[in-house]
């Protein structure tokens, strides 16, 4: 047990292993537990990253984006497992506070004599959109103790991505973890189209200069027309890969549950299966390994383009790297422009997406020189997402919730072997004749380096030098 968790009166460490108990994530050492004093959290015996903070900040001060956020910087310490014992800290923590010190699914665990105050604390929570209550205030077990006083808990589960008003790239849909006995035990996963209120502050936030009627224009579209049609093709998507993935990788993306369709026949609201973030680290090697191959049997086996192969669109899970968000996905061969809606859609996504854009700068730059590569710019082709992920695991670190689940050492043997290979899939020797042009292709250069057998070529090379893997990361089963 931790000296945090050495706080908690023995009765309550006892109570939150019970209640924790059937979580796949739990474990003792994960527990964290509110500080009234330093009114943060401390958990698992790992403090708050102050100097990551504090980066963040630097960074921000000199006009310059290294460094963690504090959003990354929160992201890092958050904890899936949060006690507040209200009778010794004295305070009952706002949903606001608390809200960051989760990670998404996170579950708060309050315990109190006071069974009244508990009940009116519960109902905030509940009543709080972010939150959902659980489990009610309930009266704790005392065993033959019946002369202590008795306690009471409430178990309380953060459900949204966003804060109420937070507006991020990360996010365009509104993502939820709900309960439906139509689907099962357990928490789901619901996306669902946002409202225009939502779409017209995040607008808003990007073209502060921007009328009102025009924000309330753009968002209509977006809400009326845009959005319905890229989550009924992500519904469609989730159905042919839950088809055609082999068996060892259908659990590696999320499962359509179910759907609920508007009027015209697009899908509003969709249900999905809960890839929930592991809390063990991976090794990038493994990271590297393990999407490349995911990647090659999606584009070579399911002949699906994912098209938005951004870390914010993989989790870890379970021990493996899985894919999320296919609303922007393609089939293999799939004529668009056969749809003059599609066509306009896809054509924007070509001209404005963040890879795209990435690809353009890199070329006319001279960093990206492959002619496979330099081919697909501007097009939907399996070479975008092969040359994003490529990118990806590189440097993977700009997902917060990502950063501090992949072993990434900057100038390390790993990152530096990864990073030669890359400058080569870029960059070819011969760049009329590549020798990576497909995810598979990347995937067989990475084992190389597993196994030993890269050959580095250049100033500062590793000619021979064994990159060897890490020892797996234990589940959380």
């Amino acid at each position: 047990m931790t000296a945090t968790t050495d706080q908690l009166a023995p009765a309550v460490q006892k109570l939150a292993r019970r209640v924790f108990a059937g979580e796949p994530l739990f474990r003792p050492s994960r527990l964290g537990v509110w500080d009234a004093q330093l009114a943060s959290l401390q958990g698992s015996g790992e403090p708050i990253d102050a100097d990551a903070q504090a980066q963040a900040a630097h960074g921000r001060a000199a006009g310059r984006s290294q460094g963690p956020t504090e959003e990354e910087a929160l992201a890092a310490t958050a904890q899936d497992f949060l006690v507040v014992d209200t009778d010794a800290v004295g305070e009952w923590p706002a949903p606001a506070d608390v809200f960051p010190r989760l990670t998404w699914g996170g579950q708060l665990l309050l315990v109190a004599r006071d069974r009244e105050r508990l009940e009116q604390v519960a109902k905030r929570y509940d009543r709080h959109d972010c939150f959902d209550l659980e489990t009610p205030p309930t009266p704790a077990r005392r065993g033959l103790k019946v002369w202590v006083p008795r306690r009471h808990y409430a178990l309380i589960r953060r459900v949204t991505l966003l804060a109420p008003g937070q507006h991020t790239d990360r996010s365009t849909f509104d993502v939820r973890l709900v309960r439906d006995p139509r689907l099962g035990p357990g928490y789901v996963v619901r996306k669902q189209v946002p409202t225009h209120r939502r779409v017209a502050g995040r607008l808003h936030e990007r073209y502060p200069d921007a009328t009102a009627d025009l924000l309330l224009a753009r968002a209509t579209k977006l809400v009326n027309k845009v959005f319905p049609v890229f989550l009924t093709r992500e519904a469609g998507f989730l159905q042919v890969l839950a088809k055609e993935l082999p068996p060892e990788y259908r659990q590696r993306v999320p499962q359509a549950l179910g759907m609920e369709k508007a009027a015209d026949g697009t899908v509003k609201r969709l249900y999905m299966t809960w890839l929930r973030m592991d809390r063990a680290p991976m090794d990038q090697l493994d990271f590297a390994l393990q999407a490349t191959e995911l990647l090659s049997v999606v584009h070579d086996v399911a002949k699906v383009i994912h098209l938005d192969l951004r870390l914010d669109n993989m989790v870890i899970s379970d021990g493996e790297v899985c894919f999320i968000d296919f609303g922007s996905s393609v089939q293999v061969g799939e004529n668009v422009a056969r749809n003059p809606m599609l066509h306009s859609l896809f054509e924007e996504m070509m001209n404005t997406s963040q890879i795209q854009r990435t690809m353009g700068r890199m070329k006319d730059t001279g960093r990206l020189t492959s002619d496979v590569l330099l081919s697909a710019h501007g097009k939907m082709d399996r070479a975008v997402d092969m040359f994003y992920l490529s990118l990806q695991i590189t440097h993977p670190v700009t997902n917060p919730e990502l950063r501090h689940l992949i072993q990434y050492k900057k100038g390390g043997v790993v990152a530096t072997a990864i990073k030669e290979l890359v400058a080569q899939i870029l960059r070819p020797p011969d760049p009329e004749r590549p020798q990576y042009i497909s995810a598979a292709d990347v995937h067989r250069g990475l084992q190389g380096l597993a196994s030993g057998k890269a050959k580095g070529k250049g100033k500062g090379s590793r000619r021979g030098r064994k990159i060897r893997r890490a020892e797996p990361a234990p589940t959380a089963r």
